[in-house]
């Protein structure tokens, strides 16, 4: 029998191609490395030959499976059933089969969710790059809680992994100690639960007492985005009592924010004095091969292999869209993700379309001709965030004081708008649209050298898009 398949396996491919309307690129990736490897009892054997391994498995098993498998039936004229397996494995091992889930994986979910976690923020998934102080003092704390470095204090600006660093020491906990206590929350959660107690008139002392408990009766706590309880009293004085109470028990603080503690305004100088108890460390902006890695792998956990075969087509083509996305954003890694999201699904959208430099960068000034961001909406952002008034940035003022948000609205007009030099420098009252063209340049360069310019930056487009 496995003659017979093997004899008409092209004839398959071709007919699965056909009448599925399978485009070229994905089936060059994900169909032509399979090859034939058994026929017995009414099974077919499949093994994936291709380099990417069981990321892409899974996705022919998503995609392509049933298809397959009416495919041969067709072919061989009855119903058969289908395994896919990777050269070496079991044919017992069938990818299209689910996993069992035992009832220690089941618990191990379970306490995830209890303690407000995302399983998909591990160690194992974050690219260190040039944050590997970052990431080498998150694992010490993970692997010793209350030992090391307590409390840890994480800062950075946005995007740049902060989170998944903070999570990622809460996953790992849990999965190996079966006992261990972690809670995650971010401050504005814990703020509107202040505000809940507050507010409510019937709030007994006993559920005083349970929201206390709650936070106290921890081994690990985890808080994010500390910087957002400035000039909120009473959270600030709740975070310290319970942050005294672990800390005597020698139970792990970790703590993120955008800031180093003591650049937080408006919170009690008490909490600046805990914060900088432990150890400080702080999150960079990634470097260009950083934002490659990170692209890479964020495009095969979507099912994209990736080879550096330079006779290899598609993988050529997709790593040019991607040095482009890693090319024009630089400044965080959910700006980098989210421009490769936009990608994928414009591709998929207009009929699985090649990946290319060219169709990344169409697909993005559609996008950014979405956005509704203007230069106005800007210049008040940057006026607001400086304490000056959006005319004094419009003016003919030469202080530094007017200059430098000047020229941080030029570049963030640059990012954010499709605006032409001309027409920004008009929204800025400036004549020469080479003025704007040399304070773009002049804060781009400062973003790459100075932390404190960067992490400002990213200040800002959180304010600009929140989304």
């Amino acid at each position: 029998m496995i003659d017979i398949l093997q004899q008409k396996w092209p004839e398959i491919l071709d007919f699965f191609k056909q009448e599925y309307d399978i485009q070229d690129i994905s089936f060059k990736t994900f169909i032509l490395p399979l090859k034939v490897k058994s026929f017995e009892n009414n099974v077919v054997t499949l093994v994936f030959t291709g380099r990417s391994g069981s990321a892409s498995l899974q996705y022919i098993n998503k995609k392509y499976f049933d298809f397959l498998q009416i495919s041969i039936s067709v072919a061989l004229e009855e119903d058969i059933e289908l395994q896919i397996v990777l050269p070496g494995d079991d044919e017992e091992k069938k990818v299209s089969s689910i996993p069992a889930v035992n009832d220690e994986d089941l618990v191990l979910e379970k306490r995830i969710h209890e303690a407000h976690l995302d399983s998909k923020y591990t160690f194992d998934s974050f690219v260190v790059g040039n944050n590997a102080a970052a990431q080498v003092t998150s694992l010490a704390v993970a692997d010793s809680p209350g030992e090391v470095y307590n409390p840890l204090f994480i800062y950075g600006g946005v995007g740049l992994g902060k989170t998944h660093l903070l999570q990622s020491i809460g996953n790992y906990i849990l999965k190996q100690d079966k006992k261990a206590k972690v809670l995650y929350t971010d401050t504005e959660s814990f703020t509107n639960e202040v505000i809940d107690l507050l507010r409510a008139k019937q709030t007994s002392q006993e559920e005083i007492i349970e929201f206390r408990n709650k936070y106290r009766n921890v081994d690990v706590l985890l808080i994010d985005d500390i910087q957002f309880i400035s000039k909120k009293d009473r959270t600030q004085e709740e975070i310290f009592n319970i942050f005294n109470n672990l800390f005597l028990k020698h139970k792990q603080i970790v703590i993120t924010s955008d800031r180093r503690p003591e650049e937080i305004e408006d919170i009690a100088d008490r909490l600046k004095s805990r914060f900088q108890q432990g150890l400080t460390v702080d999150m960079q902006s990634p470097d260009y091969e950083t934002r490659m890695a990170i692209l890479r792998k964020h495009a095969e956990s979507r099912g994209y292999i990736l080879t550096d075969d330079k006779d290899d087509t598609f993988s050529v083509n997709f790593l040019k869209a991607l040095d482009y996305i890693a090319t024009h954003f630089v400044s965080n890694v959910r700006e980098l993700e989210g421009s490769l999201n936009n990608v994928i699904a414009f591709s998929k959208i207009n009929n699985d379309s090649e990946i290319t430099a060219e169709f990344a960068a169409e697909t993005l000034k559609v996008e950014n001709k979405e956005n509704k961001i203007t230069c106005d909406y800007i210049i008040n952002i940057v006026a607001e965030h400086f304490q000056i008034s959006p005319a004094d940035i419009c003016s003919k003022k030469k202080s530094k004081e007017i200059a430098y948000p000047r020229q941080v609205c030029m570049y963030l007009c640059r990012v954010y708008t499709d605006e032409k030099l001309s027409t920004i420098a008009a929204a800025l009252k400036k004549n020469n649209h080479a003025t704007v063209s040399f304070g773009y340049e002049k804060i781009k360069n400062e973003i790459e050298e100075d932390d404190n310019v960067r992490n400002m930056i990213d200040v800002l487009k959180k304010k600009i898009n929140p989304n």
